[in-house]
């Protein structure tokens, strides 16, 4: 595992805990989503680890997690949500365009698909945050 892969899930499991710990229902929900697609990822990165066409099982593991966060989205009143939804909607489009452009640069899809990942831990952190300082105004106004 390389210095990048090391940070990652040491990000992500600062991010997923703050979630868990301060983001109620929705924010474990959120971490749940994201831990399993990292772990799906991995073992689906290892049956196309070249990157010279479109990775399916990637694909499937990123349809899944966008499903995954609409319907988090639907039944939570929190936004960061739909913030994450946007992101994963993107890299879903990242699958669809190597569908559509078979000499997609391997460098790029690798690149576009894992540039995605910090963004989303990072709306689910700020969101999170933002939603707690919401929820202590309330409480101090009311």
């Amino acid at each position: 595992m390389d210095i990048l892969q090391s940070a990652f899930i040491f990000a992500l499991l600062l991010c997923t805990l703050y979630a868990s710990i301060n983001g109620g229902r929705t924010g474990r929900a959120g971490a749940f989503i994201f831990i399993a697609a990292t772990i799906l990822s991995a073992a689906a990165a290892t049956l196309n680890p070249s990157w010279a066409t479109t990775s399916y099982g990637l694909f499937a593991v990123d349809g899944g997690c966008l499903v995954a966060l609409i319907i988090l989205a639907m039944n939570s009143s929190r936004f960061w949500p739909i913030w994450a939804m946007g992101f994963q909607t993107v890299a879903v489009a990242t699958h669809m365009a190597t569908l559509w452009i078979p000499d997609f640069v391997p460098t790029s899809y690798q690149a576009l698909l894992s540039f995605w990942a910090i963004p989303i831990l990072w709306v689910m952190v700020m969101g999170t945050r933002k939603d707690r300082q919401y929820e202590r105004s309330k409480v101090q106004l009311g």
